[in-house]
């Protein structure tokens, strides 16, 4: 039964980045725009799981705490995988973003709950850490910069977004996994459902609080998200379209994160999340491949094989 709840995660999570890169496309792919982002999916994601959890939600001061941290690494990661997918690709994003949730949670196991990885574990980890080299981000970008025409001062500032925001995702994402993990382990856990709904109320009034910082800062009488073709702010349907990709993300999002926090109960940190992370960086390059015309490169198909034998190593 684990492994099935460990396929859906995967599942989830890989298909959650259509979505979000379609929501950059429709939007300039700035803060102000991962901000829209954030509020938005997690709007959705709280009427999703306030209904399926009765209209209630459950509360402990430790799960509080852990919510705080989950909710504050989702809106970080969110925004920098926005502006970040504006440099590079979202196969290059993902694999970092995904490295992430194997590297962290791998130690926090080993470190905090005592687990004993397996030779062929520490082998898989160190194969998926080696897929993420900086060769890999540079080769997406440039590819990019071929294909628009750009060259100079603009493709050192976007090689350097794009390290900024792999460094980011890499650290939150990991986050949100330890936060994930330790939700369904701590003495006074609180149930999946309301684990979630309490990370997304933190998400949500953040991404508020912040939204109206940015209107005061900027004086703008007129707060929506940017469309890139236009330069003007979202018009009624181009809003309402906005809001459904991010209720799709939001539910694939929610889904993936019930079925990864079952999953936790039962199966070790330092094999569950190199698995979901590794099957995601394959996922999501045939994704990119299929939705976006990403022909994979040599970069790609290195990290893909490496991913790939990381997930043969771990299972041992």
């Amino acid at each position: 039964m684990e492994y099935l709840l460990l396929a859906g995660a995967c599942i989830c999570f890989s298909v959650q980045f259509i979505f979000s890169k379609l929501f950059q496309k429709r939007t300039d792919g700035t803060v102000h725009a991962s901000m829209w982002s954030n509020l938005l999916s997690g709007t959705a994601m709280f009427i999703i799981f306030f209904c399926i959890n009765g209209f209630k939600i459950g509360f402990s001061w430790t799960s509080a705490g852990l919510a705080l941290i989950y909710a504050l690494s989702s809106i970080i990661c969110t925004c920098a995988s926005i502006i970040g997918m504006t440099s590079t690709t979202v196969a290059a994003m993902t694999l970092y973003t995904l490295l992430g949730g194997v590297v962290l949670p791998f130690f926090y196991g080993v470190i905090r709950l005592g687990e004993h990885p397996s030779v062929f574990r520490w082998i898989g980890v160190s194969l998926m850490v080696s897929a993420a080299v900086i060769p890999y981000v540079i080769n997406s970008i440039e590819k990019k910069e071929i294909q628009t025409g750009n060259a100079g001062p603009s493709a050192k500032n976007r090689k350097l977004t794009a390290a900024v925001c792999c460094a980011l995702v890499f650290l939150t994402n990991g986050l949100i996994s330890i936060a994930t993990k330790a939700a369904s382990t701590v003495e006074d856990a609180i149930g999946e459902n309301d684990f979630m709904l309490l990370g997304t109320v933190v998400r949500i009034a953040g991404s508020v609080l912040i939204l109206i910082f940015l209107a005061l800062r900027a004086k703008s009488k007129n707060p929506l998200p940017v469309d890139p073709i236009t330069n003007a702010p979202a018009n009624a349907k181009a809003f309402t379209i906005l809001f459904l990709i991010s209720f799709f993300y939001a539910v694939l999002n929610g889904a993936g994160n019930i079925f990864s926090l079952n999953c936790a109960k039962t199966m070790d940190a330092s094999l569950q999340f190199p698995i979901i992370s590794a099957a995601c960086i394959i996922f999501t390059a045939v994704i990119g491949l299929i939705a976006f015309k990403e022909k994979p490169g040599k970069g790609d198909l290195i990290g893909i094989v490496t991913a790939t034998a990381g997930i043969i190593f771990s299972i041992f």
